[in-house]
């Protein structure tokens, strides 16, 4: 079947001279399938992570003719992130969709693309785990499912891993991967690669600690498995990993376990949550780990001092770092941590996009990454080499990341430490961007398009109760406000080689979906009062938009039938900013969802309806 899907793609390259198209076939499915402009393949369109589409039918001069037509329900309310995907399944166009718990998958005959046709749908039944709803932070979300070798494979919240034949919706096979009992719940899409289905999961927040496993394809057998923390064998360190950058952390010192105090690396958080890149050339998968477990600093420290917790004994490894590894071994070729001894829960796992371009007169292989903590940084994704850091949103808690050695110079005023001394910082915890994911052009070297976050905290750490997995690990009171009052949201068009905001758009609501970019000289996204934009990717001008039923924290995809582009997006307000809204929180409580309800007050998402809708648009 792989063979046959090459072909079919090569002969479609060579007919179409399709833009997309990138010469001759690496090897792998997927990577060959994400070069159709015409499908939306993976979860990020293709396995850099970019959401750029080539297609242009709708462009700046037609989109105000850009209508809805025609909508799908999930069948669940509380929040919708991720994304559908739409492939070919032996000549028919097919879009599947999975919603929140309990993970319903539906899947879509896109034949008559204006009329699509449910031929199946699919919920497990059998060993369900409910406790995984109380215990997954944040929200009940999934973002998203993969496809290849006609499977459809996704995670559901309480921890399996499953593959459907994408045809009939029948399991192929089915694993256990995460344990909600020890914190774990499934809320990434995996990424398949090389015939390996490669996934982590959530719990930073419930003391997991975090693992990355790769299963086969084919038959779900585990391939290879590595943690975030603990010795360098099971993290999956070698001699030659950090070649060139021994200072990043070397073999032979098992940071991951003496980075911490006592067994608190048994606790270490460091899970996987969020979206993974892969280069098909390097053969390297891209992964970036969350925070280092319980949000009070000084329980992951040795020492009694600011100063000596971030001399960088306890710098808590590997949690809050990018890993490039392997794709046939899993293991590490390099590792470079961003938020060494993590003091404001900035939890690292935000999308690396992959690009290549020229930094300071030199062709780079780079990967692009915008954290939570405030900070763009862009690496040379061959070695790890750290090329640019610029902060894209107001950052207090640093006065800048050393190039020459990756840290930051942390500001101790802005820096909590101690329980109950009460720290103000920014960004806050939400980070300057969290889970939305950016775009890229490659057509448009250094620029991204991000929706951020626009918020700062106080927070105050407190004593620390108890250390049991599956339940709350958290020990922090942390309110969140707006850092300009009105402002809550802003998607922002920005050059992370020289970091220059090249234009921004303010939004009174947050901005928790995901950008997507369009050679029709487009980029969507959604807002949290369900606003759904197009904006000329030129001036910023917002030149279409429409309101959809609930909250928008989805991200737009894009893709054609019959000659005709379509964009559809999730609708379903939730996340962790929309927690307080789906769970039913007391907004009274400002310190509730570890600071959601202070937020959720003051932009006046308690008046967003929850949902669950797919929409669909296109121009008429």
């Amino acid at each position: 079947m792989q063979l046959e899907t090459q072909q079919r793609l090569r002969m479609l390259c060579a007919v179409l001279a399709l833009g997309g198209c990138w010469g001759v076939a690496s090897g792998d499915e997927v990577t060959d399938r994400t070069k159709n402009p015409d499908l939306w393949a993976d979860p990020g369109g293709d396995q850099a992570l970019t959401r750029h589409s080539t297609l242009k039918n709708i462009n700046t001069q037609n989109v105000h003719g850009l209508q809805m037509v025609w909508s799908q329900s999930s069948g669940t309310l509380r929040g919708h992130e991720g994304q559908p995907l739409v492939v070919d399944l032996g000549g028919t166009p097919m879009m599947y969709m999975e919603s929140g718990w309990p993970n319903i998958i539906q899947a879509l005959d896109l034949t008559d693309p204006d009329h699509p046709k449910e031929i199946w749908n699919y919920t497990k039944s059998t060993d369900r785990d409910a406790s995984a709803v109380p215990r997954a932070c944040c929200d009940t979300v999934n973002r998203g499912m993969s496809f290849a070798d006609g499977k459809l494979v996704f995670g559901t919240l309480d921890g399996f891993v499953i593959a459907l034949d994408a045809k009939t919706g029948k399991e192929v096979w089915v694993v256990k991967h995460a344990w909600p009992a020890h914190g774990e719940t499934i809320t990434p899409a995996p990424l398949i690669a090389e015939g390996k289905v490669i996934i982590g999961f959530g719990g930073d927040e419930f003391a997991a600690r975090g693992r990355l496993d790769a299963y086969d394809l084919g038959s779900g057998k585990k391939v290879w498995e590595f943690y975030a923390t603990g010795s360098d064998k099971d993290v999956g360190l070698t001699a030659d990993s950090n070649k060139k950058h021994p200072e990043y952390g070397k073999f032979g010192q098992d940071l991951g376990i003496h980075g911490y105090p006592g067994d608190e690396w048994k606790r270490g958080g460091g899970a996987q949550w969020g979206f993974y890149s892969y280069d098909p050339e390097l053969k390297l998968v891209y992964t970036s780990s969350g925070n280092p477990g319980l949000w009070s600093p000084s329980y992951r420290c040795g020492a009694k001092t600011q100063k000596e917790c971030n001399s960088g004994k306890w710098d808590n490894k590997w949690s809050m770092t990018i890993f490039a590894r392997k794709v046939d071994t899993g293991e590490i070729v390099w590792a470079y941590q961003m938020t060494p001894f993590d003091q404001w829960d900035y939890d690292g796992i935000n999308e690396n996009m992959l690009e290549d371009l020229t930094v300071d007169g030199k062709a780079r292989k780079v990967l692009i990454h915008f954290d939570r903590n405030g900070y763009a940084y862009v690496l040379d994704r061959t070695d790890g080499t750290l090329l640019r850091a610029h902060n894209y949103v107001t950052v207090n808690w640093a006065e800048k990341i050393d190039l020459k050695t990756g840290r930051p110079i942390k500001v101790e005023a802005h820096s909590p430490f101690l329980p109950n001394g009460n720290v103000q910082a920014c960004p806050s915890a939400m980070g300057g961007k969290d889970q939305q994911p950016c775009a890229i052009d490659p057509s448009e070297p250094g620029i991204a398009y991000c929706p951020t976050n626009n918020w700062c905290m106080e927070d105050e750490p407190q004593e620390r109760s108890h250390t049991q997995q599956g339940t709350v690990y958290v020990f922090a009171n942390v309110y969140m406000y707006p850092e300009k009052p009105g402002v809550t949201g802003r998607f922002i068009k920005f050059n992370f080689l020289t970091g220059e905001k090249v234009w921004d758009i303010p939004d009174p609501y947050p901005n928790w979906g995901g950008a997507l970019v369009t050679d029709g000289g487009l980029a969507f996204y959604g807002s949290l009062n369900g606003d759904f934009h197009a904006v000329d990717r030129a001036t910023g001008k917002i030149v279409w938009q429409r309101r959809l039923g609930s909250g928008i924290i989805g991200n737009p995809i894009t893709y054609k039938i019959a000659g005709k582009q379509y964009v559809s997006v999730w609708s379903g307000i939730g996340g962790w900013i929309g927690l307080p809204v789906t769970a039913g929180l007391d907004l009274s409580d400002k310190f509730g969802a570890i600071g959601a309800t202070a937020m959720t007050k003051a932009a006046n998402l308690d008046k967003i309806p929850m949902g669950g809708t797919l929409y669909t648009f296109r121009v008429e």
